[in-house]
């Protein structure tokens, strides 16, 4: 039987190209834990992603609105309470309780908000990333979930049509800021992470509305 040899760099190149993709189909996610402080390692860490494609698609996808929201984030964290390794467990097993199950850092997140227990990010940057605060707590982290649902969900016509709703509810073209100020806490939405990453740059999104309005004056 004849033995195939595959060249090692062109495997290599493979397994970075497909980290790139998992990272990309997740950037909404990995945005929104960027912008509250987590580094890329934590990141990684808490979607089940490589460090170097989170680095990579944060390089490429943050704007200028992502950067204020981690500045801020970070000097936030500067002065808020420091939190030991036995609080951050007592706070993830009481989540956990409250759930009834392991949560995953998305839930934590959210439910951390309103129980004033220590943040996502804090969680992430002093016990070195998700999976090892969840084993540190006594549980077993969950799989990472699959991101085929999510960007079966958010497709090219399913962006364009959550977009022109935004439109009629505001009654004019937004901005990337008043849009993810329409957009915050809405599950009927996509983040504007997701739309730039279908659609492309926000002012061509914008311009072809703009165009499309024209359009309609003139007919």
């Amino acid at each position: 039987m004849r033995t195939v040899h595959r060249d090692p760099k062109a495997v290599a190149d493979a397994r970075r190209r497909r980290a790139a993709e998992l990272a990309e189909s997740r950037v909404d996610e990995l945005l929104a834990l960027w912008r509250s402080g987590a580094g890329p390692g934590s990141v990684a860490s808490a979607l089940g992603l490589q460090a170097a494609a989170c680095r990579s698609t944060i390089a490429r996808f943050a704007t200028d609105v992502d950067k204020a929201a981690r500045r801020a984030s970070l000097s936030d964290a500067r002065d808020a309470q420091t939190y030991s390794d036995r609080d951050i467990i007592v706070a993830l097993r009481a989540v956990a309780a409250g759930l009834g199950r392991v949560p995953s850092a998305k839930e934590y997140a959210l439910l951390a908000r309103g129980l004033e227990l220590p943040s996502l990010p804090t969680v992430l940057n002093r016990m070195g990333g998700w999976t090892r605060a969840v084993t540190a707590a006594g549980m077993t982290p969950l799989a990472p979930a699959g991101s085929a649902t999510r960007s079966r969900r958010w497709t090219d016509c399913a962006c364009w049509a959550a977009l022109r709703r935004v439109v009629d509810e505001l009654g004019e073209i937004p901005t990337v800021l008043s849009y993810e100020r329409h957009a915050a806490r809405r599950t009927d939405l996509p983040s504007s992470a997701t739309v730039r990453n279908r659609l492309g740059r926000w002012s061509a999104i914008t311009a072809q509305f703009a165009a499309e309005r024209e359009l309609a004056a003139l007919s």
